[in-house]
């Protein structure tokens, strides 16, 4: 029987409509801009936002060379990623950087993503005369740049309106700052809110998260009313909250119609049967979303009932073994839930969990002991399981029949860097997850898998792009040399590999091993070692070092660098 076969520039717009959504933005640009004029016309919606991640060395520069400046006008938004395409930002510097306000004069918002911060201020130095640029996401920043804040609040003349930092704690500016609407910001302590809100008086929009313990009361008197401020999150878990902080806060926001907050007390007021957060809660109030771990000294003082005829209804799940409590309104709507095994038993349906992003915990949970989470938890888009005592082994029985679990199709990471072996109820999750591409992975966790034939076909056949950790003291196997054909031969659609050989080998073996077998394995894009080098030439060059001890040649489309900031080997590809 003979095979039908279509011709793609045969196809309706409609068919080719439904073919772009499968392809990432860049993807669409590279295979189909420049075809003809008909295709030029049906991919004009990807000329808009353009998120330059998960390409090829190869297809960046294309982009680059023959796509970008044609499409400039068009493009409003762009991401510029060194997570998957490593070291592009050094790239596209090098293409752009001397004409950005010419080549790009309608962008509005530049996303940038795991930037050093030295590379990330030569970048930062560019951006001049962007008329329209007013938005600037900058997220996973590899080295500490307390200064950051200041620095991003007067680039381009001062026109950044929003600004989100998703990285590690910084600097709060002296200076008030005037321009900005709308914050996305991590602080040290809670007691930096206060100075964050004094230099922010126009906010319309403000996310705050903490980052270390707090043990002094807090105080807003000093303060002015943020009057234009509508939209406001906090999360704020290391600082045991007294009511009468919270409510001194409520007085500074009173016009806020949207607020959430995720908070950690000891004070009964939260919970007893008076309620009375919500007789100082701003009148403007229209959505109001809340979570607090509560440690109790008398369980008694927990009137549920109050809580769940408050005015924004609030259950309570309690563990007895910790004396401790989460309160939080229904639904769940936070991004992230960590809870303990006795809590999760008392979880009610899941349309009270259906909006949550990632679950993770740091404290021995077992994946069997989260099941019950994931059957209610159906929108789950990441698992982050760890155990911080790495001197511990733990001995883990698991069922011999495990529960039937639903389909999880917005799962895409695993994190698993506990030192169990849980292999079949990992097997289920992969199993049930058919879109999971992303594992981070401990390598004594990974290790005994390679002995299972079941267990490494699903690997291969999820697995994209793989995150191998260093191992725990209870169990120091360490990756070498050897055991890298054995980690190709499973993980066949891998595109991009990351190692962490810190306190283990010199990274010179690990790099020759992996570059000299992916001449068999094409899909590669990108290879990231971290460890200590003692070879002069390749921290000097090490896209030479390269050419001379690899197949690679000199004319081949990759760079490659390693970063003594951060210890890391950087492969392009």
């Amino acid at each position: 029987m003979s095979a039908y076969v279509s011709n793609l520039l045969t196809l309706p717009d409609e068919i080719l409509l439904e073919i772009y959504k499968y392809l990432l933005n860049p993807h669409v640009l590279y295979s189909f801009y420049g075809v003809n004029k008909r295709l030029n016309t049906s991919i004009t919606d990807y000329y808009r936002h353009i998120p330059l991640t998960d390409v090829t060395f190869e297809q960046f520069h294309y982009l680059c060379c023959a796509i970008l400046p044609k499409i400039n006008l068009h493009i409003q938004s762009l991401s510029i990623n060194n997570c998957r395409s490593v070291l592009q930002g050094k790239i596209f510097s090098q293409y752009f950087s001397h004409q950005i306000s010419q080549i790009f004069p309608n962008l509005q918002k530049l996303t940038l993503v795991c930037f050093a911060n030295d590379e990330l201020e030569r970048f930062l130095q560019t951006l001049n005369n962007l008329e329209t640029l007013n938005q600037i996401e900058i997220r996973d920043v590899l080295t500490p740049h307390a200064t950051l804040f200041q620095y991003v609040v007067t680039t381009n003349n001062n026109r950044f309106t929003t600004i989100k930092f998703k990285t590690s704690h910084l600097d709060i500016p002296l200076n008030p700052c005037l321009n900005i609407l709308n914050l996305t910001i991590t602080i040290q302590t809670i007691e930096k809110l206060s100075d964050l809100l004094l230099i922010i008086p126009n906010i319309r929009q403000l996310n705050v998260i903490t980052d270390d313990i707090s043990l002094c009361e807090l105080s807003f008197d000093h303060l002015s009313p943020l009057i234009y401020l509508k939209h406001f999150t906090l999360r704020c878990c290391n600082h045991f909250w007294l009511l009468e902080e919270i409510t001194k806060l409520f007085n500074k926001i009173p016009f806020v119609e949207y607020l959430s907050l995720e908070l950690s007390s000891q004070d009964s007021g939260f919970v007893n049967s008076e309620q009375k957060m919500f007789d100082n809660l701003p009148k403007s109030i229209r959505q109001f979303h809340f979570l607090l771990r509560y440690y109790y000294d008398n369980i008694e003082d927990i009137d549920y009932d109050a809580l769940l005829k408050s005015p924004f209804p609030i259950v309570c799940l309690i563990d007895e073994n910790i004396e401790q409590a989460l309160l939080h309104t229904v639904p769940y709507q936070f991004p992230l839930l960590n809870i303990s095994s006795p809590m999760i038993k008392q979880m009610s349906t899941c349309d009270n969990y259906r909006n949550l992003d990632k679950f993770f915990d740091y404290l021995g949970m077992t994946l069997t002991e989260i099941f019950p989470i994931i059957t209610r938890c159906r929108r789950i888009k990441e698992i982050d399981i760890q155990y911080d005592r790495e001197d511990e082994l733990l001995s883990v029985q698991e069922p011999q029949k495990l529960p039937t679990l639903p389909h999880l199709f917005n799962l895409k990471r695993i994190w698993l860097l506990h030192p169990s072996r849980e292999y079949q109820s990992f097997k289920s999750i992969l199993q049930i997850a058919p879109n999971l591409s992303e594992l981070f992975i401990a390598f004594d966790n990974l290790l005994p898998m390679f002995n299972d034939n079941d267990l490494c076909q699903l690997l291969g056949k999820h697995i994209t792009h793989l995150l191998i950790l260093r191992t725990t003291a209870a169990t120091p196997t360490v990756i070498t040399e050897q055991y890298i054909p054995n980690l190709f031969s499973i993980f066949q659609r891998l595109r991009h590999l990351q190692i962490d050989v810190t306190n283990g080998p010199l990274i010179e073996s690990v790099v020759l091993s992996v570059v000299n077998i992916v001449k068999q394995y094409s899909q590669l894009i990108s290879l990231v070692v971290e460890g200590q080098s003692s070879c002069d030439e390749l921290k000097l060059n090490a896209r030479q070092w390269l050419v001379a001890n690899t197949h690679l040649t000199i004319n081949g489309n990759f760079d490659a660098e390693y970063k003594e900031q951060t210890n890391r080997f950087l492969l392009w590809m």
